[in-house]
């Protein structure tokens, strides 16, 4: 029999006045947490739901010990927006969710006593809607798309981290991309960009006015930055965590256009 650690999603709050416990929140909205945190925690054949404890709402987890530090790095990762793309997304909607509801929550690691994560919810400062912007853009994906029945030509891309961008063309360009399907291709043009009230930018469309007429290397990003450390004089070998060290050159400190 498997080791076991137990975790728990503490929710606080009060909704129209009421403490949410396990018996004033619906099982529709309980379920939907549920259908969240497992896409966070992820592992899924590791991750059992055991109860619903009472003193506000609180499902408790047993995780595999072997997969213990897994889920913990992934909920932590998703939280900066840099864990699988799945995982960042189930926590936006949770901490959405629980700002709905007028609710915050705890991410707790039962058998260590510590905190993995919070969820601010109603706590947070939620800035105001802006946008949309628009500005010149290039952007990297294999193609996975061309064609559609519009005067604009639809052209789906997918970016290296499984993210898909959904774009534009004209028939020109789109014919002109047909021949690269399923090629790593860079396109420039036009995008355009909202803030939502949860403070994260979306690239709400992109049209494209040219590319690179080159294919691109299929090399993983983790094989490039291999290369990067071989380099001599590299600070490379330092940087623990190289996708967010790039975000964070490109955008700075804070949320900017992703």
């Amino acid at each position: 029999m498997p080791s076991w650690k137990e975790f728990r999603f503490k929710i606080e709050g009060e909704k129209n006045g009421v403490e949410l416990t396990p018996t004033t929140i619906p099982l529709a909205r309980l379920a939907l947490y549920l259908v969240d945190l497992a896409q966070l925690l992820g592992h899924p054949e590791s991750v059992h739901l055991i109860r619903i404890e009472e003193g506000s709402a609180q499902p408790v987890f047993y995780v595999d010990a072997e997969e213990e530090s897994r889920v913990t790095t992934q909920v932590q990762q998703a939280k900066r927006g840099v864990g699988p793309p799945k995982a960042n997304w189930a926590y936006r909607k949770l901490d959405g969710k629980l700002r709905e509801d007028n609710a915050s929550a705890r991410f707790v690691n039962v058998s260590r006593q510590e905190d993995v994560v919070e969820f601010p919810g109603k706590n947070l400062s939620v800035p105001d809607i802006y946008g949309p912007i628009r500005e010149q853009a290039s952007i990297v994906g294999k193609l996975k798309r061309v064609g559609g029945f519009d005067p604009t030509i639809p052209v789906h891309l997918e970016r290296a981290d499984g993210v898909r961008l959904w774009c534009e063309a004209n028939d020109l360009i789109a014919r002109q991309l047909a021949p690269l399907y399923e090629q790593t291709i860079r396109v420039h043009g036009v995008a355009t960009y909202t803030r939502g009230k949860e403070g994260f930018w979306k690239m709400e469309s992109f049209k494209i006015q040219s590319f690179d007429p080159e294919p691109l290397s299929d090399e993983s990003f983790s094989r490039t930055i291999e290369r990067l450390r071989d380099v001599p004089g590299s600070e490379w070998p330092e940087v623990a965590d190289p996708l967010e060290e790039l975000r964070r050159i490109r955008h700075g400190e804070e949320n900017a256009p992703q």
